[in-house]
């Protein structure tokens, strides 16, 4: 379970970078959103603080649970929530590996669904852990 949310932690990592990089204005369009901008429409960059909010709230999850944290950040919450909210962040990103992998762009689907993959299996097997 440790070594699970340490790897799923890490293999997080890069849809977070992507999403506050794509936010910021990069042009990495082509890894996210079906590769329809190359550089995402300032309009739409405000809808990317939300999913990095919550990813970031994901990855504190799976480490708490993993037991990864030092126990002053993973007592705050009494450990049934934990592991709910640890279940509900596990299949958040089994859609999000689907919406990923049957993305219709070849970026997106061949780097961006690897990390998925990886990121999913290790929250399955931190919340079932």
């Amino acid at each position: 379970m440790f070594v699970a949310a340490i790897i799923g932690a890490i293999a997080f990592l890069p849809s977070v970078t992507l999403n506050i990089a794509l936010a910021l204005g990069a042009p990495l369009g082509l890894y996210a959103m079906n590769g329809r901008h190359r550089v995402v429409p300032k309009e739409v960059r405000r809808a990317f603080i939300m999913p990095i909010i919550m990813q970031f709230v994901a990855m504190w999850f799976l480490l708490t649970a993993g037991n990864v944290l030092p126990p002053a950040a993973s007592n705050l919450l009494p450990r049934i929530i934990t592991t709910i909210f640890t279940f509900f962040f596990s299949l958040y990103m089994t859609f999000y590996m689907a919406t990923v992998l049957f993305s219709t762009s070849r970026k997106e689907k061949t780097v961006m669904g690897f990390f998925a993959v990886v990121t999913t299996i290790c929250y399955w097997a931190t919340a079932f852990g």
